[in-house]
């Protein structure tokens, strides 16, 4: 938690190094000239995947990151960390450099606004959001080392066979899946069509060897996929710098594709090309990164049609995976009834299936049972001396209760009411816990969640759905049947296991998150005054860093000091948190360091910035809580580890913002209403910052807007009320009334 303050001594200032995108274009432009991009070299079928991975954590680098990667000249795919090379008891060789993986965000999402400029919102009564494309992405780094700079790592295996298929007979399979229209009908040419939806290609047979066929019919497949209908790229006429540009997707997509299955590449007939491609990044130097990320998405959707197509015939017409699950469990009761009634004394001689309410599930624990993943159902292993488990054994709960008539399950029912409204559940059955859930819809991106839903299993289960691109809320319930007690308690066991299981990902997610975060954090330097965002805001860097790009960095840590995730600020203000991190209660201090906070003032505010700018008004401490949502829980976070501070929260001023209830559109001052709710639960105050009619046209909200438009003194001026010392009770409380709520 150490920061850097406004007295502490600068370090001389590096040289500012070029963005990443600008390196790695000129790096590929070099290669383009050298003829030795990765997409320009020749190769035929190898005896390992060329594919570059990490086998600790079993990412497959992808786009931007697999062609900087292969630019790296390592022959072993295999890169980490250093933490993951530590881990395992590696090294790193000395004098190893580690070569940076980048990741793009090129889309935010941000609240949806009417014509008015005021937030939409959706059925549950939340925003609705929208989702932008960015002028410039977002960007943050990990740092890896090849397999050949570590020390003590088992050597790569190389087989004769690296994949688990015929290359031929898999790029074969690839063709017939897309459903794509093949002419054989060029002696030397092979093209797509765009105005027919069809490629051309010369016969198998005037080709040197098959690979050869297939790598330039899935190049042409890589075309294919840009039509409208699918992936809906820009074409150009022959020629063009539109047509140069989508050449260059699918060269770099037939090249991805060829790794992937292990059929070789043959880049020769694509040399006329290279001109207008190193001319395409010399003026945008982003375009390979927009290429990269192009072609990546012509090998998944390839790949997608695939994978639809063995699954259409591993299993034909099965709509939801109950189905398959109601199956198994007829055939378990049927294998049930043929057991002998009584209870064996014995050790059980094959795994035996167990009826455990949820509420028993501890007990039958303590006496050997296991949870089987597959069936989800409590079981009793091979050998487990079956006796202490007779209670749950399915044959003594046969006679007490007749078998209800066959029923459509109620999942199964709600999944096919939701897939009648248009939601993709993705094969799965429909998660019935009373919550909200946002789904894709059927033959949309699985990025954008237009469909929602909630399922009840009561005794009578019911809920609702709503596809928020075509109609309002529809209510379901189930039909014909209700469910018996024994059933209730099934289905309410099944979804507290689900819950279990989904908390304990929860867990497992922020644990990877925090681990990711120390990495990232410690690979780069403390932030500058020349960073752009904190010039923009006029505040300066306290305990943040930089990356290479100009992105800032926030810790965000616990209030027993460790780091649990990373606030990633880009230069044009975007912000986004790492995926998973635990952000509820943790917050990002800005104090002297070594300041004692068991006494006197600690200040809680909203963003950096503002922070930032409260700090050095007051030279107070200042505990960032990254959002309004999160004050109570930093506030209750404080106050149990420094019963005897004072906490004083700096509200935003949120006067423009609206929330949406069963009488329509009401004003609701986000900022200071959830300070307030936060300072009663702590015995804590708050201060907004007043804005004269002029400053609130313009939008402000925050004390970093009010030090911009003001100055540092009258955000002093502003705050100072609320820290005064020695003012008597009832003077103090009506002064602080002023300050606190006049908005």
């Amino acid at each position: 938690m150490s920061a850097n303050t406004k007295t502490g001594t600068q370090k001389p200032q590096k040289p500012k190094r070029p963005p990443f995108h600008e390196e790695f274009a000129s790096k590929i432009i070099e290669r383009l000239q050298e003829g030795t991009a990765p997409w320009q070299v020749p190769w035929t079928l190898g005896k390992a995947s060329l594919v570059p991975h990490n086998p600790v954590s079993g990412t497959v680098y992808r786009g931007m990151n697999r062609v900087h990667l292969a630019l790296s000249g390592y022959d072993d795919p295999r890169w980490m960390t250093l933490k993951q090379a530590n881990d395992h008891g590696y090294s790193i060789l000395p004098g190893s450099k580690a070569t940076p993986v980048v990741y793009f965000q090129f889309i935010a999402e941000k609240d949806k606004l009417d014509k008015e400029g005021k937030p939409v919102f959706g059925a549950d009564g939340k925003p609705e959001k929208e989702k932008v494309e960015l002028d410039k992405p977002i960007v943050r780094f990990a740092y890896i080392f090849n397999a050949e700079q570590v020390d003590g790592i088992p050597p790569l295996q190389l087989t004769d066979k690296a994949y688990a298929w015929e290359p031929i007979e898999k790029a074969e399979n690839i063709l017939a899946a897309s459903g794509a229209a093949i002419k054989h009908d060029q002696s030397n040419r092979a093209f797509y069509r765009r105005m027919e939806d069809a490629i051309h290609l010369p016969p198998k047979e005037n080709f040197d060897a098959p690979d050869k066929y297939y790598a330039t019919a899935l190049h042409e497949l890589g075309h294919w996929t840009g039509e409208e209908k699918r992936l809906n790229r820009e074409f150009g006429p022959f020629g063009s710098e539109t047509y140069a540009r989508e050449e260059l997707r699918a060269e770099i997509a037939s090249w991805m594709l060829g790794q992937e299955i292990g059929i070789g590449h043959d880049p020769g007939q694509h040399a006329a090309y290279v001109q207008s491609w190193i001319q395409a990044l010399k003026e945008d130097p982003y375009e390979i990164v927009r290429a990269c990320r192009d072609a990546e998405r012509i090998k998944e959707y390839v790949f997608d049609l695939e994978r639809k197509k063995e699954l259409q015939q591993e299993a034909p017409g099965q709509t939801v995976q109950l189905e398959k699950t109601a199956q198994r469990g007829k055939s378990l009761e049927k294998d049930e009834r043929i057991a002998a009634m009584g209870v064996p004394t014995a050790p059980a001689k094959e795994k035996t299936f167990l009826a455990v309410p949820y509420k028993e599930k501890e007990r039958a624990k303590k006496f050997g049972a296991k949870w089987d993943k597959d069936n989800k159902l409590w079981y009793a292993p091979e050998g487990t001396d079956i006796a202490p488990l007779a209670t749950w054994v399915p044959e003594m709960t046969l006679e007490k209760a007749p078998v209800p008539e066959p029923f459509m399950l109620p999942q199964e029912e709600f999944a096919r009411a939701l897939e009648n409204a248009g939601l993709d559940l993705r094969g799965k059955a429909p998660i019935m816990d009373g919550h909200i859930h946002r789904v894709p819809l059927i033959g949309r991106s699985g990025g954008d969640l237009d469909g929602a839903y909630c399922g009840y299993l009561d005794e009578r289960p019911a809920g609702w759905m709503q596809n928020f691109s075509t109609s309002g809320k529809t209510t379901w319930v189930a039909t014909g049947h209700t469910l018996t007690k024994e059933q209730l308690e099934a289905q309410h066991d099944e979804i507290a296991q689900k819950s279990e299981e989904r908390q304990r990902l929860i867990l497992e997610r922020q644990q990877r998150a925090a681990r990711e975060a120390y990495t990232e954090w410690i690979a780069y330097d403390w932030a500058t005054n020349e960073n752009p965002y904190l010039q923009a805001k006029g505040v300066q860097p306290f305990g943040v860093r930089e990356d290479v790009v100009g992105n800032l960095l926030v810790p965000v840590m616990t209030v027993d000091k460790e780091l649990r995730g990373l606030q990633t600020i880009a230069p044009e203000g975007a912000k986004s948190f790492m995926y998973g991190m635990e952000k509820n209660g943790n917050f990002h201090l800005i104090a002297e360091p070594g300041k004692d906070l068991s006494q006197g003032d600690i200040i809680l505010a909203e963003g950096y910035a503002t922070g930032a700018s409260l700090h050095m008004a007051t030279e107070k401490p200042v505990a960032v809580a990254f959002d309004a949502g999160n004050l109570e829980p930093v506030a209750k976070k404080l106050r149990e580890k420094f019963p005897n501070a004072a906490i004083i929260i700096c509200a935003d001023n949120d006067h423009k913002h609206t929330r949406r209830t069963s009488d329509g559109v009401e004003p609701w001052n986000k900022g200071v209403e959830l300070a307030q709710k936060a300072a009663q639960e702590v015995g804590g105050k708050v201060v907004a910052p007043i804005f004269t009619d002029e400053e609130r046209a313009r939008g402000l909200t925050d004390f970093n807007d009010l030090h911009q438009s003001r100055g540092l003194d009258e955000v002093k001026r502003q705050v100072g009320i609320v820290l005064q010392k020695g003012v008597a009770q009832d003077k103090g409380q009506e002064r602080g009334k002023a300050r606190e709520l006049s908005l």
